[in-house]
């Protein structure tokens, strides 16, 4: 299955998908988030994340980080343009966020059954597409934002892949 933007809330997300398994008499291998995932473990983490007040929400991950719950089914995702940024930047080359959670890194790639997945985290920004990571905690608003800007390096990476 995939999914565009999460925005916090796998209940709902693992909920439908569990819906659509039961009424489709079909088995769901792997969800792929596209992007706006919002791993927010805690009040820490809202504060590295560039939305609008109104939209700063803990959601349910942090009950996945814990443990409290598991996901029903395999989860990958990349990252989008409302992140934590300070936690996503912990795991630069991806990895375990959650059990059955993985993070595909700011550019990564795995293999999961017979099919080789590959991710790039954030949007486009010509400012910062040629330069390096220059944004150290703690953020300001304008390297809050920046840290989720795609470099061309992690676009280089990828296309070297054969």
């Amino acid at each position: 299955a995939i999914e565009g933007c999460a925005h916090g809330d796998l209940d709902k997300i693992y909920a439908a998908l569990k819906r659509l398994e039961e009424t489709e008499q079909i088995r769901v291998d792997l969800l792929i988030i596209c992007g706006d995932f919002q791993a927010i473990r805690n009040g820490a983490d809202l504060d590295c994340m560039a939305v609008p007040p109104k939209y700063k929400e803990i959601g349910t991950f942090h009950k996945y980080y814990s443990g409290e719950v598991e996901a029903p089914f395999p989860t990958l995702f990349i990252g989008g343009n409302h992140e934590a940024s300070n936690y996503l930047w912990e795991l630069y080359y991806g990895g375990w966020v959650a059990p059955k959670i993985f993070y595909l890194g700011h550019s990564g790639i795995v293999k999961f059954g017979g099919l080789r997945i590959a991710g790039l985290s954030g949007i486009y920004d010509a400012r910062h597409y040629n330069c390096g990571y220059f944004e150290r905690l703690p953020y300001n608003p304008s390297t809050m934002r920046s840290a989720y800007h795609v470099r061309q390096f992690e676009v280089k990476k990828l296309l070297q892949v054969k």
